[in-house]
């Protein structure tokens, strides 16, 4: 038989896990000063978390950390402080085009803009004409963008659920859909209305 050639190389996403560190005695710790001190942890990137106040970006007490490893440490040792990591959990991805999830605005394979107000195509949310919300997602009387939104919901805790359960797409989201038990009803506020046995019951941690 004969040999070839194999070249083998770092997966980007599925050999890595990331983790939320929250102290506000880091508050003024760069992100280039977390990456060095950390390194030694598996640590590959740091990202300080900001929300936007009044036009201005504010740093939180939030840092996103990157392993180079599959599991998240529960914990990790930042100078003289043992320091708790809960799972990074982010936002669903919409897309400003379309309006779907699960894709960038640059992605997008669809031709014509979809209004982020009305769901009409044709044209932009900053030029639409009409008094009329609906979600492009869920057809409900709002606008696309709210997190109170059905299909938001839906979203957030299928990457919720990969996350905490190391798998990838689509098992995850069939998984989900097969655990809410109707339409409108997310899985999450099913299990918060059920008893509680024991101690297995688990909270989905996000921002």
């Amino acid at each position: 038989m004969g040999t070839f050639p194999v070249e083998t190389s770092f997966h980007k996403t599925l050999n890595v896990s990331r983790g939320v560190l929250s102290n506000p005695d880091f508050i003024h710790v760069t992100e280039a000063e977390f990456l060095e001190e950390l390194r030694d942890q598996n640590v590959c990137a740091a990202r300080r978390i900001n929300i936007r106040r009044d036009g201005r970006l504010i740093p939180t007490q939030h840092v996103v950390l990157t392993f180079q490893t599959r599991v998240l440490p529960k914990s990790i040792k930042a100078g003289y402080v043992n320091c708790k990591l809960r799972p990074y959990i982010p936002n669903p991805l919409r897309c400003f085009k379309c309006q779907r999830y699960g894709h960038s605005q640059q992605s997008c394979r669809g031709t014509d803009p979809v209004c982020g107000k009305c769901a009409e195509s044709g044209h932009e949310i900053n030029v639409c004409t009409s008094d009329t919300f609906k979600c492009r997602n869920c057809s409900g009387p709002h606008a696309a963008s709210p997190k109170s939104c059905p299909t938001w919901i839906f979203e957030k805790e299928v990457i919720a659920f990969k996350m905490k359960m190391n798998i990838t797409f689509p098992d995850p989201r069939q998984i989900v859909k097969d655990r809410t038990p109707k339409v409108g009803v997310s899985y999450f506020s099913t299990v918060q209305m059920q008893p509680k046995i024991g101690n297995n019951t688990s909270e989905i941690n996000s921002l």
